[in-house]
């Protein structure tokens, strides 16, 4: 029996997702329905671990030593807790990062490699919301969406189709998970800070939605920066996740949340495997929230 990508899915990173999660209920409420939907989904997969794509704010890698793309190879993950977000820890699965590290360099990638890998928000706000996912034990994978030069949207969807590649040559019929975190449009530290374009968001997830990754790639780092904001570059996460799918997604649920200063966007892609939950539309009574991280929160330690 072979591996398989038993689910592949994207949302927001945010830390006011948990500092202000009461903000604006008419619009928070179906956001925090769609991650425990989202979330009872993973609970049903009965996954061995999840491969989390997201980004990091210079608290593990600074200037001095910034990879564009680093797998985390701890058995367990801290936290940072900076400004507030959440803390704690999280299990890896040092094991299966070796396997993909293997993988993805003889696919092509020079991917480097972290024996400890603190977490911040842009991994432990997701897994906080989706206590499922830090469950089954995670792989941080890192991506440089913030200090040029950036890997291109291309090289981003092509790291995407070889983690796919790579998981499916896994032995041990394992079941893995791929979670893209970042974005929407937002923008960080520039006059337009509190920004969101509803627009420029709804025509990327209508995009998706189709499958189009080729219309995507046709955008230029300016034209995003432009119409979305420097925290809108995120979207590789989202592409790293659609690629390893290599279907449509379905929205569950987006909202504009000018108090959180961000375009917040939830979605699942098609994987092959049979669909459980439902679109925004429906309810998530039988999901339960949680925590996902446990302990103390982390610090420079």
């Amino acid at each position: 029996m072979m591996a398989r990508l038993a689910l592949a899915a994207a949302t927001s990173h945010v830390g006011a997702i948990v500092k202000n999660a009461g903000a604006e209920p008419e619009n928070s409420g179906p956001l925090h329905d769609a991650w425990r939907l989202l979330d009872a989904d993973i609970a049903a997969l009965d996954l061995d671990a999840v491969v989390v794509v997201a980004t990091d704010h210079y608290e593990t890698f600074g200037l001095e030593n910034y990879p564009t793309f680093c797998l985390g190879l701890a058995g367990i993950h801290q936290g940072w807790g900076e400004f507030g977000n959440p803390g704690g820890t999280v299990p890896g699965r040092p094991e299966l990062a070796l396997s993909l590290l293997d993988g993805l360099h003889r696919r092509g990638f020079d991917v480097a490699r972290s024996h400890t890998m603190p977490l911040d928000h842009s991994f432990t706000v997701p897994l906080t919301k989706l206590p499922s996912a830090a469950a089954a034990g995670v792989v941080p994978l890192f991506v440089n969406c913030n200090t040029p030069p950036l890997p291109s949207l291309a090289r981003c969807v092509e790291l995407g189709r070889a983690l796919a590649d790579t998981i499916a040559s896994l032995g041990g019929n394992q079941r893995i998970g791929v979670i893209g975190t970042g974005g929407l449009s937002h923008w960080v530290g520039l006059p337009r800070f509190g920004d969101i374009n509803e627009e420029f968001d709804r025509n990327l997830l209508s995009l998706l939605e189709k499958g189009d990754l080729d219309e995507i790639l046709t955008w230029s780092d300016e034209h995003i920066q432009e119409q979305a904001g420097n925290g809108a570059l995120e979207i590789r996460t989202w592409l790293i996740a659609a690629a390893a799918a290599g279907g449509s997604c379905r929205t569950y649920a987006y909202r504009p949340m000018f108090p959180w200063t961000v375009g917040i966007g939830i979605a699942r892609f098609e994987t092959g495997t049979a669909e459980t939950g439902t679109a925004e539309t429906g309810t998530a009574e039988t999901a339960t929230a949680g925590t996902a991280v446990s302990g103390p929160a982390g610090g420079r330690s």
